[in-house]
């Protein structure tokens, strides 16, 4: 199903009954990584999966979005949808998304609940600046013999925790939501806060999910053994017994 909002075409799905429940997925991702997870949620609650702007079925952003823009789309479709005080939870830089909206719009929700959520800036550190720096020499100095300028820049992001190399058209979107730091607005979360995270976690790591669950009041957390960023689908099981646990 589609609607418009904020002169957007959003892609979405409505599955299940019960309280409501809204998901947003994380970068690269589309409602369809929910999807294993949602054929036991839809059991105990109504599902609204969500394609954010610029991914799945969704209409790319007419400009360049920001975790602002974004929240302000899922203000908009509880709105639209009349949603009374639904759940939300928040996958990587759907976490992103979903602190920012809970910190500014708190009281149109019920529980929110963060799973390998980004949203903290990696702290700027000269080791940081080299490879900031080194990436950026690649790219204009340095010939790309057998493909190796591609690869080291590659190498190069990956340490610097982004995904700017293969952002394409979003890149700038990207670089919008890694360069704000949402950290000074997580104590503003009132909502009872669950924040779920692998304990082999490469792209957001583990020390994030402590520091996300030390300043938001009202939070508790649990870390998944021998999963990665992708809890629902690395570690289904837990992920659903937690899930379900909380909101129930």
């Amino acid at each position: 199903m589609y609607i418009k909002l904020n002169n957007q075409e959003i892609y979405y799905q409505k599955l299940g009954s019960g309280k409501d429940l809204i998901m947003l997925h994380g970068w690269k991702q589309d409602v369809s990584t929910f999807h294993n997870v949602a054929e036991v949620l839809k059991k105990h609650f109504t599902l609204w999966l969500i394609d954010l702007p610029g991914f799945g079925r969704s209409e790319a952003p007419k400009k360049d979005f920001t975790v602002s823009d974004y929240a302000e789309i899922i203000k908009d479709f509880i709105l639209d949808k009349k949603l009374k005080w639904p759940n939300l939870l928040g996958h990587s830089v759907g976490g992103n998304i979903a602190i920012k909206f809970a910190s500014e719009n708190g009281e149109l929700i019920d529980k929110l609940i963060l799973e390998s959520s980004s949203g903290i800036r990696p702290k700027k550190t000269f080791f940081r600046f080299v490879l900031y720096v080194n990436a950026k020499v690649f790219k204009y100095l340095v010939p790309n013999f057998f493909n190796i300028k591609l690869k080291v820049r590659r190498w190069l992001y990956w340490k610097l925790e982004s995904d700017y190399l293969n952002a394409g058209f979003l890149k700038n979107t990207l670089t919008n939501i890694l360069d704000e730091d949402l950290s000074n607005v997580l104590g503003r979360i009132k909502n009872n806060t669950f924040i779920i995270w692998g304990e082999n976690d490469e792209q957001v790591k583990l020390k994030y999910g402590r520091m996300i669950y030390k300043l938001i009041p009202n939070s508790r957390i649990e870390i998944l053994e021998n999963t990665g960023h992708f809890p629902h689908t690395g570690n289904p099981k837990m992920f659903l017994y937690w899930v379900i646990d909380f909101l129930s």
